[in-house]
């Protein structure tokens, strides 16, 4: 929240740390934005264009989430199943970064080549989905969803995991009442049998 105080004529603002919501609110609009303008362009003639704008946008926003660490592998240490392998990615990706570093121009070439191909496949299915929507709301709430998995690629896997939690957390209490009931009714009729 902001708090404004005046100071002879001048007014101070003091924005708190807390604005993490308004930064990923900001971020789904922008991205819904700039898909209505890549549907608008596609309805009025401009699909390669649009095509390859939107694409774009989604490489670099990706590349630089990645590289700022906004995006990435868990840090957090856990005893997952999963643990040896996201231990094994890491180390793969070092590696990779590592091997790329030191390559000769002729391997830089095919891994341009690789990308290349990589960002013509993507741009292909963007093209195809700009050609599906039906009007400009529906692209904007695609282009949001599409920036809401890159942003938050988490969001499915917590949201699947709270509920699967809340539907064990269901069957465990239904267990436990229905344990309780055997116990009510058996006890009644030890009671009627003496």
């Amino acid at each position: 929240m902001a708090k404004g105080k005046s100071k002879g004529g001048q007014v101070v603002v003091n924005i708190e740390q807390n604005n993490r919501i308004y930064q990923i609110i900001a971020t789904l609009l922008l991205c819904g934005a700039i898909g209505m303008v890549a549907y608008a362009l596609a309805k009025n003639g401009w699909l390669e264009i649009a095509a390859t704008m939107l694409t774009m946008f989604l490489v670099q926003l990706t590349t630089l989430l990645f590289k700022n660490g906004i995006i990435g592998l868990p840090e957090k240490q856990d005893d997952s199943a999963f643990k040896g392998t996201k231990g094994l990615l890491r180390t793969m990706a070092a590696d990779f970064r590592e091997w790329q570093a030191r390559s000769p121009i002729w391997r830089l070439a095919a891994l341009a080549t690789g990308y290349t191909l990589a960002f013509m496949l993507a741009r292909s299915g963007i093209s195809w989905a700009l050609t599906v929507f039906t009007n400009v709301w529906m692209a904007g709430a695609a282009a949001a969803f599409l920036a809401s998995l890159i942003i938050f690629p988490s969001l499915i896997g917590n949201a699947t995991k709270f509920l699967a939690s809340r539907a064990t957390e269901g069957k465990k209490r239904e267990q436990s009442i229905e344990d309780e009931e055997k116990e009510v009714i058996t006890k009644t009729f030890d009671l009627d049998q003496e």
